[in-house]
């Protein structure tokens, strides 16, 4: 094969076979040294370098897309962009080119010519010349839009529905994935993980105050009926506080408080309930409004408000609240993972300026939603933090001084 390449300015009426020929013969190369169809290149009058884009991607999301299945971008107008695949979320950036990529529809490479038959000409446009070309680089999928969404209309009851003050903008799948940057996938998991669920359609979160009203039916109720360690049926408990709540909010909020089941939903399905997520709610419940309490009374008012049998300890709390034992008596502050930010220097900042130094223990359960498959605690530590050693324990701080 050969390709003879010619400007716009130089543009002329198509080649002959002749004119190829000489061409070759100026080469000191022959017609038997090539295969028989040429390919003469000229630029088009009028280039379109916008409309194409190149993308660059990796071997997996090159399968996807040879399986028939879509990228989608996500997002609005002012966010930078994300592109999505149906479960991996990715950031989209500009790379140059040391050399521009000639765009030319039809082209045929020399794998797919023939060696014989009668020599051919074909003449061929170039329709656009790329500089740059897009990037994916995978990130995590922007969540923190999803809670700040849900939390603008979360649930009270369907008495509340109708009310003008607790009206406000719902969302269904659909909308969500238009605005929130993540696979869907990726939304599924943050949508369980904020115990979101969905009522006629639209996904909500249960306000704090009224998922206690209803948890308190289900205690009061399993304690009762004896179900409290032998197991809460879904069916018995929904057909008697369905009476007060919609069903589906029922069992949403037994299956939150019970132990995790791979056993599929059925009508005589026993979920025993967790005493960890169960004294676990009970502590914020106790702690969320105060702030800071002494510790030894905090302890004291959690042991009296959880369930008969049940035993607090504070490896419950990971996660949710800080104990400050160099304080005069210890005192215990309200600080949930789930308020922090998403980004991991933002994150590290923030925990730093709460608490100068942290154990390995302390600092796990604030970093742990954080991990990837490229990304570890250990290697977010090393990155952002700076180990010593305290009193003969190794601790963290800051690498940097905080302001």
């Amino acid at each position: 094969m050969s390709s003879n390449l010619m400007s716009s300015n130089d543009q002329k009426e198509e080649r002959t076979l002749e004119e190829v020929q000489r061409i070759l013969e100026f080469a000191k190369l022959k017609i038997s040294d090539i295969k028989p169809f040429t390919q003469c290149i000229n630029f088009s009058e009028e280039l379109d370098n916008e409309k194409l884009k190149l993308l660059e991607v990796d071997k997996k999301t090159l399968e996807t897309l040879e399986a028939g299945k879509s990228l989608v971008i996500r997002g609005e107008k002012n966010n930078n962009a994300i592109l999505c695949t149906d479960d991996k979320t990715f950031e989209l950036k500009e790379a140059e080119m040391s050399n521009s990529l000639l765009v030319i529809p039809d082209c045929v490479f020399g794998s797919d010519i023939s060696a014989e038959g009668c020599p051919k000409l074909s003449d061929l446009k170039v329709v656009s010349s790329l500089q740059t070309y897009y990037e994916m680089r995978p990130v995590r999928p922007k969540l923190e839009k999803l809670k700040l969404l849900l939390e603008k209309n979360q649930y009270s009851g369907q008495e509340c529905e109708e009310d003008s003050e607790h009206q406000g903008p719902k969302f269904t799948t659909e909308n969500l994935l238009d605005i929130v940057q993540a696979s869907e996938k990726e939304l599924s998991e943050g949508l369980k993980v904020m115990d979101a669920l969905q009522i006629e359609g639209y996904w909500r979160l249960l306000e704090f105050d009224f998922l206690t009203q209803v948890l308190s039916h289900i205690l009061q109720l399993a304690e009762e009926e004896d179900w409290l360690f032998a197991g809460v049926p879904v069916k018995s408990c929904c057909d008697v506080l369905g009476e007060l709540y919609l069903r589906s909010v029922v069992e949403h909020v037994l299956r939150i408080y019970s132990e995790d089941t791979e056993n599929s939903a059925s009508d005589d399905e026993l979920l025993k309930l967790s005493e960890d997520k169960i004294c676990r709610f009970f502590a914020k419940l106790t702690i969320k409004n105060t702030g800071k309490f002494n510790l030894a009374e905090f302890i004291q008012v959690w042991k009296q408000c959880v369930p008969e049998g049940m035993t607090p300890n504070l490896r419950q709390l990971e996660g949710m609240a800080l104990v400050n034992k160099n304080s005069k008596p210890e005192v215990i502050s309200y600080f949930p993972v789930e308020e922090l930010p998403q980004d991991i220097g933002q994150r590290f900042n923030i925990l730093f300026q709460t608490q100068e130094k942290w154990t390995l223990t302390e600092i796990t359960p604030y970093l742990k939603d954080l991990e990837g498959e490229k990304q570890n605690i250990g290697s977010m530590l090393l990155k952002f933090a700076r180990a010593s050693t305290q009193n003969g324990q190794k601790v963290f701080s800051s690498r940097h001084p905080i302001t």
